[in-house]
Parts: C-alpha cells; sequence; structure tokens
C-alpha cells in the first residue's frame, strides 16, 4: 500500500484477536515512532512494553477507574462493572504506554506533545501496514498516579500521554472524512 492508502485505511481498534505479537512487530512500530518530526531534536518521547504480570496490575487501576464513573464502590453495579473491565483489559494483546519527558519551558512542553503525538501516529501506521491495529487511549489509567508507581517513575519530569492498546484487528469499522474543500482555505 502506498503511504496515502495506509492513512486511509486506518482505524482505531476496538476489538482483537487473540494472538500475541511478535517482539520484532513491536520493535518495527517504535523505530517507526522514533522518526517523528521533533523541534530541536529534544526526542521527548519514551515507552513502556508492558508485559503480562505489568498487565494484570494495571488492569486493576483501569478496572476500578471505570467502575467508579458509572458506580458507587461496593454495589452490585460496581462489581459488575468492575469485572467486566477488568476482563476487557486482560485481553488486549499488548499494551504500550507512552510518555512525554517534561521540559522547563512551556513552548517546548506543547513542542514536544506534537512531537509525541507524531510518534504515536507514526507507530500506528506501521502497526497498521503489518495488519495490527492500535487504539490510542487517553483514559484515567494514565493520570492515576498508582501507574506511575508501577513504572517507577516521577510525573514530575515526566508525563504519561498514551496507552496503545494493541493486536489483530477482530472487526475493521469503515470511516468518512469531510472533502478537503470543507476544511481548507485557499489564500491568495
Amino acid at each position: 500500500m502506498s503511504i496515502l492508502e495506509i492513512i486511509k485505511s486506518r482505524r482505531t481498534i476496538y476489538q482483537f484477536i487473540p494472538k500475541l505479537i511478535p517482539l520484532d512487530s513491536l520493535n518495527l512500530c517504535l523505530e517507526a515512532a522514533i522518526w517523528a518530526p521533533n523541534h530541536k531534536m529534544t526526542e521527548p518521547w519514551r515507552f513502556w512494553v508492558i508485559g503480562k504480570e505489568t498487565q494484570s496490575e494495571l488492569a486493576v487501576i483501569y478496572a476500578e477507574n471505570r467502575a467508579l464513573k458509572r458506580a458507587e464502590k461496593g454495589s452490585d453495579n460496581y462489581d459488575d462493572i468492575y469485572q467486566k473491565a477488568l476482563s476487557k483489559f486482560l485481553a488486549i494483546p499488548q499494551v504500550i504506554l507512552v510518555g512525554q519527558l517534561l521540559a522547563k519551558d512551556k513552548v517546548t512542553i506543547q513542542e514536544d506533545y506534537a512531537a509525541c503525538s507524531c510518534a504515536i501516529q507514526n507507530f500506528q501506521l506501521a502497526a497498521w501496514e503489518i495488519e495490527i491495529g492500535v487504539q490510542w487511549s487517553t483514559g484515567p489509567i494514565i493520570e492515576d498516579k498508582r501507574t506511575y508507581e508501577i513504572l517507577k517513575m516521577e510525573s514530575i519530569d515526566l508525563k504519561l500521554i498514551g496507552a496503545l492498546y494493541m493486536g489483530y484487528p477482530n472487526c475493521v469499522g469503515k470511516s468518512t472524512r469531510q472533502p478537503i474543500e470543507k476544511v481548507t482555505s485557499y489564500l491568495a
């Protein structure tokens, strides 16, 4: 596929078949990620490839956050939501967390966030080319201080900006975009 075909066909994937992703495929996606443009070559991105033991720890955080958002702790509804969320998170074939090194000034922080976003897009496009789907989540798991504790890091110097849930797609949805004429102005 051409790069434009990959860009146009890529979808966020929410359902995966239970199949492990080979390490060389993960590394290919990470290699694509680190070639993202970044102002002043700051290379602000950091990645954590999560193994099954750590995924089990993160699953508790994920499930608690999901359940607390919808029900009161200790209720039957809470327990039901918690169990479903726990199972859902544990079923994700691969989780990768993405962080951004925090610069000292606001302008660089903004530039670095843009660079990290580009890195994630590169990652997703490389994954899609080898038939791996990705969901970029910015949910509460990346804000929870327990996640930082599991990763043994301080949120002073580094901020988590995404959880990449990835695997071989179970189903791929369709999408459309507005024509460029609706979103573009050509000025003389």
